[in-house]
């Protein structure tokens, strides 16, 4: 039977949101660093889930600027990991991506799970975006074929990957 706290117990949690709060790169501008600081003195209870920045809305395709402006994507209020995203793969293809992942962990002598490579390659498409949609343009329409149709949905995927991949190396690095 599971053991059941007392209603004050705080679950276990490393890192508590004014250090999260703390740290430059969650606040998305420089001139909240004070203010930050100013907060830290203040005792601020623990999150109850796992948490990552809160992403600012997207504009929609008519608004959108490609110009290359400041990534404010971020701001200090925590936001909990519980949205999966799912695909299916073929079982040769999960092979191949825990292989890879694998080896990452291998070369960089640390415990790397898919779910750390996933989000990272999250980080790279939000970065790329503009880009990933100035080479979609060039690039024309496209027709999605139907599920039943293998070869031709890997043709459609394929130049998916292509215009990626152009896109990654036309973009700037990350910060």
């Amino acid at each position: 039977m599971a053991r059941k706290h007392a209603p004050d117990h705080q679950r276990y949690q490393p890192v508590n949101e004014a250090f999260i709060r703390s740290v430059p790169f969650a606040l998305g501008t420089p001139q909240n660093a004070q203010q930050n600081k100013e907060e830290q003195l203040v005792a601020v209870p623990p999150p109850r889930a796992q948490t990552r920045a809160l992403p600012l809305p997207r504009l929609d395709d008519r608004e959108e600027s490609l110009d290359e402006q400041p990534d404010e994507r971020t701001s200090s209020v925590p936001e909990p990991l519980d949205k999966p995203l799912k695909f299916r793969l073929a079982r040769s293809e999960r092979t191949d991506v825990m292989r890879i992942v694998s080896r990452l962990g291998d070369q960089l002598q640390t415990s790397v799970e898919w779910s750390h490579v996933g989000r990272a390659l999250v980080v790279l498409l939000r970065h790329a975006e503009s880009e990933i949609i100035k080479q979609a343009r060039r690039n024309g329409p496209l027709t999605r074929p139907a599920n039943d149709q293998a070869i031709a949905m890997a043709d459609f995927e394929q130049r998916i990957a292509q215009i990626l991949l152009r896109a990654f190396r036309d973009v700037s690095p990350p910060r």
